[in-house]
C-alpha cells in the first residue's frame, strides 16, 4: 500500500470511529507530510465535497456518501 493510500485508510478509519471532517482534518490531515493545502471544496452542479491536495498532485476527496477516497491527479486534469 502506498503512503496516499494509507492516509486515506487513516481517514475510514478516523470516520468509522465517529469523527467528522473537522476533527479528521486536525488529527489526521492538517500536518501530514503529504497534504499540500487546505481543503477545497468542489460542486459538480449536482453535488458538493471536499478535497484535500497532496503534494504527489492528487487529492483526498471526501463527501457524506461515499466517505474518503483517493482522486489521482490525472482524474483532476480530465475534469
Amino acid at each position: 500500500m502506498g503512503a496516499e493510500q494509507a492516509l486515506v485508510e487513516r481517514c475510514v478509519a478516523a470516520r468509522a470511529a465517529g469523527l467528522d471532517f473537522p476533527a479528521i482534518w486536525q488529527t489526521v490531515l492538517h500536518r501530514h507530510p503529504l497534504v499540500a493545502g487546505q481543503p477545497i471544496q468542489v460542486n459538480d452542479g449536482k453535488r458538493a465535497w471536499l478535497e484535500v491536495p497532496l503534494t504527489t498532485g492528487g487529492r483526498i476527496a471526501c463527501d457524506a456518501e461515499s466517505g474518503y477516497r483517493l482522486v489521482s491527479a490525472l482524474e483532476i486534469v480530465r475534469r
